[in-house]
């Protein structure tokens, strides 16, 4: 930098002994392009110099926390707070890449997670201008906002100084939560605490009468009597009643998922599955836990069952935070976990694929629990067999399921 100053002010000197060498002459031309040059190469040192002092970048969001698809405002604004005018300025503020943002111009960077909010122009002394942005929050997780750089020189662009807004904000974003549509999950609680508007796999003490056998109905509820006395294969249906407690397990594990994808859609959607369900439940006062192989901060996730209001807000903010790496496998999680839930808990199962180890510890579990496996159709991957759950539940993936309200549970 000492170089460049020096250089400069050889330039400067230049100028003034051109001036004075003019003036010695008595040459107006010789004198006045020596003042010019000696006042151009002081310009250009003072501009250079003093371009950034007393600029300021800020940036805004409306709000830290906020829902699947909700736009949030943000505000930027750029100060020239001195009497040295800007013929350029180049602000280059780093946006998350997973996010839509409207109102700017963006431009990508090498990262694959990030991109650049970028603003050039120029700045009047003490002006200060604001822009309005919106963001969109299209993708769950935690999204960061900066830091910013900032660019100014000369106006020639002969030299440059560089400056940092290192301010950076946060937003969470919730997983998608869809309306659910019936049926609903198993209990083998014998009396429910309100009979649920959910169509529930129901208990035997509560027969509510008898309708035709279907591919999957469990033998034990075949009715052989009212067989006997009709030619076709009867079974008993109970009047449903609602879980007392219910654990629901995600697993965040896609068959699309690769190391250069660890997020694909599927995924996502499958994440979107699971807060829907535990949405579901609480909203209906069922208390409800939520458990995951997958880590928020190197930490499991295993909320046990609880009808707290507080409790949602917490689920739905690990369900957006984890991270699809973990160290143990889903398997593990549900031998783990559900060897801990007390009798009568209902195990709700969210995954996109059910491989061997997984069946193996549903089977175990079984036995003194009620499960309920909700297999997310993707395409890929394989759902349980019918005889190793209770009730065994299907949603189906589709492209366009960031738009869509509701979503039905098929049987």
């Amino acid at each position: 930098m000492r170089r460049q100053i020096d250089g400069e002010w050889k330039v400067a000197g230049l100028g003034v002994a051109l001036a004075i060498g003019g003036w010695w002459a008595q040459s107006v031309l010789l004198a006045m392009a020596g003042v010019v040059v000696a006042l151009t190469a002081a310009v250009l040192w003072i501009t250079q110099h003093e371009c950034l002092t007393g600029v300021s970048y800020r940036r805004r969001l409306a709000q830290h926390r906020a829902n699947f698809g909700e736009e949030v405002a943000l505000d930027v604004e750029l100060v020239n707070d001195k009497l040295l005018p800007l013929t350029w300025l180049h602000v280059e503020d780093l946006m998350p890449m997973a996010l839509t943002i409207r109102g700017g111009t963006l431009v990508s960077t090498r990262s694959e997670r990030t991109r650049e909010l970028q603003h050039v122009l120029p700045m009047l002394p003490f002006q200060r201008i604001r822009r309005h942005l919106v963001v969109v929050c299209d993708r769950r997780g935690v999204h960061r906002f900066g830091p910013a750089h900032l660019r100014s020189g000369d106006p020639i662009g002969y030299r440059q100084r560089l400056g940092s807004a290192p301010f950076s904000e946060e937003i969470l974003v919730y997983p998608k939560v869809f309306r659910l549509e019936p049926p609903g999950i198993a209990s083998r609680v014998p009396l429910g605490d309100y009979r649920s508007r959910m169509r529930l796999l129901g208990d035997p003490s509560r027969v509510a009468g008898v309708r035709d056998y279907r591919p999957g109905d469990p033998l034990r509820h075949i009715d052989w009597r009212a067989t006997a006395r009709t030619s076709s294969l009867l079974v008993r249906e109970f009047e449903p009643s609602s879980a007392l407690r219910v654990a629901t397990f995600v697993d965040f594990a896609v068959p699309q998922q690769h190391w250069d994808t660890p997020n694909p859609p599927e995924l996502e959607f499958t994440v979107a599955v699971g807060a829907s369900v535990v949405s579901d439940l609480a909203a209906r006062r069922v208390p409800v836990g939520l458990y995951a192989a997958s880590t928020v901060e190197g930490r499991g996730i295993a909320r046990p069952p609880t009808s707290s209001p507080a409790a949602l807000p917490e689920m739905l903010e690990l369900l957006a935070r984890a991270s699809v790496f973990s160290q143990t496998g889903f398997a593990r999680a549900l031998v783990e976990e559900g060897g801990r839930l007390a009798g009568g808990t209902t195990l709700v199962v969210v995954a996109a694929d059910y491989p061997e180890p997984t069946l193996i510890a549903l089977a175990e579990l079984r036995r003194r629990l009620a499960i309920t496996a909700i297999w997310v159709n993707t395409g890929k991957g394989a759902p349980p067999p019918p005889d190793l759950v209770d009730a065994r539940l299907e949603a189906r993936y589709d492209d366009d399921w960031q738009n869509q309200a509701s979503l039905e549970l098929a049987a």
